[in-house]
């Protein structure tokens, strides 16, 4: 600026000129530092107000306007500025407002802030009283805190750590008060103390004795920067040694605020002080491998590219050098895009540059899964790569950096994974996994569009024999190349899976059932055409199928699954090496679901003990009844709504699935514990039915011998085990060591169902059995059919000769009584005699009867 230029004036206008002209730039200086700071607010996000309480006069910032959605240049009455605040606020700040002219209270409180139609923020209001000779007003500064607001739960987490960290991590708080009369005496806690390697001397020294701890070489910097904060700084911020009394130097770190007066005086210096020693010797090797990190930077097995804020080519790594194939003295300058070339795996389309779509949002950001980069050689190589932005201080984007590195082997490896996860090892096919969800895929899309696609089940039939006879690494060989036969035989398009085991489906997409069946006929016999030769030895494998239709009648896969597998057992348990079709009317089919379902029930009753036993009489045809029990417990399921089941309904199931050893097992501890029980009735026989399973049960085998032997010999004999004819004809050797075991241990054996099969009388040579209880088939038409009479008696006839007892079940009619009677038979079961009776009712009457 140029001087002014000197005129002729009177010497007396000259002060009031020189006057006139400080003045001014007085005025331009404050207009200046007013808009300086109007700025800062801005940038700071700040802005201020302050209200005089005796003429009610409001004075606001443009900052604050904006703050509010307040036009700027605008000052608003009192009202309007508080009705931003919402209906609470209002009140609450004009509260705060008359409390601070009244007594001086000040405030500091967040508050919603609503600053337009669609504009909301929350705003930090601090408000305090100050009074001069213009009279009493109260200042108030806002701050938008919206973004810190979002953040507060992280932010209370945070001061509670360093709360703790305060407490217990060894952080001293000292304070200097300079408007002590002793300027030279410190305030500090019990930690600070310890930081200076000292126990705990009260809460006052001086500064003399904290300079005398300080380190030589650091007590004049020390002193210097409290001096300096005194003076003209609002803070302190340092660091400097002390030596504790045993010798050691600790690194101490210091920070504290000064507190001045209106007039800008000093009051009080407080902070706090931590001990940063092993932060400093860690900083020291950092810095000391500072240069080594530059040449790590070289080496790094990651590629690293750097650019600037346009997205040109700044830096590359040798890895990056190589991975692109570009020379950093080439690329630098290049845009990224032309460097880094990155296309989809599947279609080679190119991706979009991830370097220009991190600068535009100034946000970190990485390429879709799956992509390549093409090098300038030409070379496809899979990528995985991260970009973010380089920022300065400012938070000015710079540039951005490009990490990225070769996954070409470990995303080989990957869907290497991926398959066998879907896909079964030992065949290539898909795995059950994998097929259920092509399966609900297919089935979904079948009611969806109404599109008809088949299911076909598979079952080798001889395939065992392969693994008893070859090994297991024979059975490999076998499942393999049925597996490719399977996936010859089908479509492209279609699905073939190994299920496990020996088990096998497809899924023949948009095929009706007929061409269905003619596909799996033609799987059939092809599978009937393979010899697996090993050695000498020659083994066929066929193949039993059952083919259903997947259409939308399912209502879920499952379901349709659960068809062709009922399906494929039918075709095996029909002769095998055939197909069998679903069809909606199929009889053979539907009983096969039926047991299926049994079979749940039973081990859903098994799980929640729904079963109980009746007791059917028997009693003596010779002689009279000398009143003790004699009978048969029979087994009945209870159904969860109170209705009962007779065993003729789910026995077959439980035969089928191997449930009946179970069953046996339940009804044998029951007839135990009766026998044990003591009270009434006395019991002289007690009979129960084994299955033909059970008979090779190891289980039921090893648990009668342990409740038989803790029964005893005199109460075991009153126990008969009744075993069918037809069970100890086709398993005559297991039959006869099980009847052998019993025996031994006192249990009395009854053939049951005597004459039911195509028997001979000479088994019973080996069987040594106690009873033989003629089948009701012989029973019913006795007085009708001759053939019955001359069997019965010669059944009667046989037995005597062996010394066995006959027992005659199905006794229906006093006539049929007294024929039994007449040709010998030794005892008699049946309706006309007995029906049968809850064993539980048959207790409790009997304890009812019995004298007092």
């Amino acid at each position: 600026m140029s001087e002014p230029q000197q005129t002729g004036v009177p010497a007396d206008e000259a002060p009031r000129d020189v006057l006139a002209a400080s003045v001014s730039a007085a005025q331009l200086a404050l207009a200046q530092n007013a808009r300086f700071l109007e700025r800062c607010s801005r940038l700071a996000g700040v802005g201020a107000w302050e209200w005089q309480a005796g003429t009610e006069k409001l004075t606001v910032s443009d900052s604050a306007c904006e703050l509010l959605g307040l036009p700027i240049g605008q000052v608003p009455t009192l009202a309007a500025l508080l009705q931003r605040f919402g209906p609470d606020g209002a009140a609450m700040l004009d509260a705060a407002l008359q409390r601070a002219a009244a007594d001086g209270e000040g405030w500091d409180v967040e508050l919603p802030c609503e600053t337009g139609p669609n504009g909301h923020r929350v705003l930090r209001v601090v408000g305090r009283h100050d009074e001069d000779e213009t009279g009493r007003r109260v200042g108030v500064v806002m701050q938008d805190v919206s973004e810190p607001a979002k953040v507060r739960a992280e932010l209370e987490r945070t001061l509670e750590r360093l709360a703790l960290a305060t407490h217990s991590g060894g952080i001293g708080v000292w304070n200097l008060d300079l408007r002590d009369s002793r300027h030279g005496e410190l305030t500090w806690d019990d930690a600070m103390w310890r930081l200076h390697g000292e126990p705990p001397r009260g809460q006052r020294t001086s500064l003399a004795n904290w300079r005398k701890r300080l380190h030589p070489e650091d007590r004049r910097a020390a002193v210097m920067a409290v001096r300096a904060a005194l003076r003209d700084g609002p803070q302190l911020d340092g660091e400097w040694r002390v030596s504790w009394p045993d010798g050691s130097v600790h690194v101490l770190r210091s920070a504290g605020r000064v507190l001045r007066d209106a007039g800008g005086r000093p009051l009080r210096l407080s902070g706090v002080c931590w001990d940063v020693s092993e932060s400093r010797r860690l900083q020291q090797q950092l810095q000391e491998q500072h240069e080594l990190l530059e040449v790590t930077l070289q080496s790094i097995a990651d590629a690293v590219l750097t650019t600037d804020a346009l997205g040109r080519v700044t830096w590359l790594n040798p890895v990056a050098q190589r991975l692109t194939g570009w020379a950093a003295a080439e690329a630098r300058g290049q845009p990224a895009s032309h460097v880094f070339l990155a296309q989809r795996e599947e279609t080679g389309e190119p991706l979009a540059d991830p370097v220009q779509r991190c600068l535009a949002t100034g946000r970190p950001t990485r390429l879709s899964a799956g992509a390549m980069l093409l090098s300038r050689e030409g070379e496809l190589r899979a990528v995985d790569d991260s970009v973010a932005p380089i920022r300065d201080a400012d938070g000015r984007v710079l540039g951005a950096v490009l990490v990225f590195r070769d996954v070409t082997q470990q995303r080989r490896q990957f869907d290497e994974i991926r398959w066998r996860a879907s896909h079964d090892g030992l065949t290539g096919l898909v795995n059950r996994v994998e097929f259920g969800q092509r399966l609900a895929r297919t089935l979904e899309r079948a009611k969806r569009d109404g599109s008809h696609h088949a299911l076909l089940a598979f079952d080798l039939d001889r395939f065992k024999l392969v693994n008893d006879h070859c090994g297991h690494a024979a059975g490999d060989e076998v499942l393999r190349e049925v597996a490719r036969r399977l996936e010859a035989g089908v479509r492209g398009r279609d699905t073939v899976a190994r299920l496990g085991g020996d088990e096998f489906a497809a899924i023949l997409e948009n095929c009706s059932l007929d061409e269905a069946l003619h596909v799996a006929q033609k799987l059939c016999d092809a599978m009937d055409q393979y010899r697996y030769v090993h050695g000498e030895q020659r083994f066929r494998i066929g193949t039993s199928i059952g083919v259903a239709p997947l259409d939308g009648r399912w209502p879920d896969a499952d379901a349709a699954m659960r068809e062709a597998d009922a399906c494929c057992m039918i075709a095996k348990e029909q002769g095998r090496n055939r197909v069998q079709l679903w069809a909606p009317d199929d009889a053979t089919l539907r009983a096969h679901q039926s047991e299926h379902r049994w079979a749940t029930r039973l081990q859903q009753a098994l799980d929640e003990d729904r079963f109980e036993l009746d007791l059917q009489r028997v009693l003596p045809a010779q002689g009279e009844d000398d009143g003790r029990l004699r009978g048969e417990l029979l087994l009945r399921l209870r159904e969860r709504d109170g209705s009962r089941v007779l065993p003729g309904a789910f026995m077959p199931a439980a035969e089928r699935f191997h449930l009946a050893p179970r069953l046996d097992r339940w009804v044998l501890r029951q007839a135990v514990d009766l026998l044990q029980r003591g009270g009434p009735p006395e019991v002289a026989s007690l009979s129960i039915n084994v299955s033909a399973l059970t008979l090779q049960d190891a289980a039921y085998h090893q648990e009668a011998r342990a409740l038989l032997t803790a029964l005893g010999p005199t109460r075991a004999a009153t126990l008969c085990l009744e075993i069918t004819e037809t069970a100890v004809i086709t398993q005559l050797g297991e039959a006869a060591s099980f009847i052998q075991q019993m025996r031994a241990l006192g249990v009395r054996i009854a053939l049951d169902d005597f004459g039911a099969g195509a028997s001979s009388y000479s088994y019973l040579k080996a069987l040594p059995v106690d009873l033989l209880k003629i089948d009701g088939q012989f029973v019913r038409a006795l007085m009708t059919d001759p053939l019955d009479q001359v069997a019965v008696r010669s059944f009667v006839d046989v037995a005597r000769t062996l010394g066995l007892t006959t027992v005659a079940e199905c006794v229906e009619t006093p006539e049929v009584l007294l024929e039994l009677v007449r040709l010998g038979v030794g005892e008699v079961q049946g309706f006309l005699l007995h029906r049968p009776q809850p064993l539980a009712e048959l207790l409790v009457a009997a304890e009812e009867t019995m004298p007092a």
